[in-house]
């Protein structure tokens, strides 16, 4: 009986600590915002300086400014630089930034295959990617040059929508204004 009466004062008291020290709503909402982590900035890229700079960003959110996604497949795409004596019909790349394709968001990837599967720099095609610095070498041991592409990739395309042309179709019932 005595042990019963020990576990019950025992309860009694920690239930009363327990209902003193416990924070209110206001301010369990405060701790939760201070130990929410605050986003990362992004760092902000051209093709060129990620080709030099990506090894320092593995595992960071980075955007890439600057380029045409070109080569889109089913493995993925290339966010690619062209140098400024580019001709038409001549490919003459500054670099690429490789796009993981089955971890590209879905809707930038199925836009990217649609209208970005050549090598060329189409207008349609003109973007800035946003992703996560990956170095397949490196997670698989090997030493030496990286070669580093973007993960969880989402292409913001900059350049406006091609309008689709309205065909007009004769019926056969319209009569000609000369006649």
């Amino acid at each position: 009986m005595r042990r019963r009466f020990h576990l019950g004062v025992l309860a009694g008291w920690l239930a009363i600590i327990a209902a003193v020290t416990a924070p209110g709503p206001a301010a369990a909402r405060d701790a939760k915002a201070r130990h929410e982590a605050a986003p990362a900035p992004v760092a902000t890229l051209d093709v060129a300086a990620f080709q030099t700079q990506a090894a320092q960003y593995v595992g960071k959110l980075v955007q890439v400014e600057g380029c045409y996604i070109t080569s889109a497949n089913s493995g993925g795409a290339d966010c690619a630089a062209f140098r400024i004596a580019d001709l038409p019909g001549q490919v003459d790349w500054n670099g690429a930034v490789p796009l993981d394709g089955p971890t590209m968001e879905e809707s930038s990837f199925r836009k990217a295959q649609q209208i970005c599967g050549d090598t060329g720099r189409n207008v349609q095609c003109q973007a800035e990617v946003s992703g996560v610095v990956y170095d397949p070498f490196g997670d698989m041991g090997v030493q030496g040059q990286r070669n580093f592409e973007l993960r969880n990739a989402r292409i913001h395309w900059l350049a406006e929508p091609v309008p689709h042309r309205v065909e007009r179709h004769r019926t056969g019932n319209e009569r000609s204004a000369s006649r």
